[in-house]
């Protein structure tokens, strides 16, 4: 079953109410545990990165892929920018969400684009 979404983006948890805490993953999974969603299962979670054209997009789709993420790369929803949209359902845990964060970030970079963080519903 699931309820509203809960987004990471640029860094700060749209929906968390943590205060002081600079980990956007932490913060992230907070506001889902505030929300009512059970950590322990499988989330349907989106990471979104964003770049200047389509080629660079489908670049990085490229590499992500081999990572076992469903990728579609289409144009982002406001501006002249190219969205690469990788999907994963997957236990939202701390340790795999850096990590993912890491590789991502170094992805985006590679090709001149900017990783803008994760998001997922509530599952209960």
């Amino acid at each position: 079953m699931y309820g509203g979404a809960v987004r990471c983006s640029q860094g700060t948890a749209a929906a968390s109410s943590v205060q002081g805490d600079t980990d956007p993953d932490a913060q992230v999974l907070e506001a889902l545990k505030k929300a009512g969603s059970n950590l322990s299962k499988p989330h349907p979670i989106e990471f979104f990165l964003y770049f200047a054209n389509e080629d660079q997009a489908r670049k990085a789709a490229d590499q992500i892929r081999g990572r076992s993420f469903e990728v579609t790369v289409d144009h982002a929803g406001k501006g002249d920018s190219w969205l690469c949209l990788a999907t994963k359902s997957m236990i939202p845990e701390l340790g795999e969400l850096h990590r993912i964060r890491a590789d991502f970030n170094a992805i985006a970079r590679a090709q001149s684009g900017q990783y803008d963080g994760w998001g997922t519903p509530v599952v209960e």
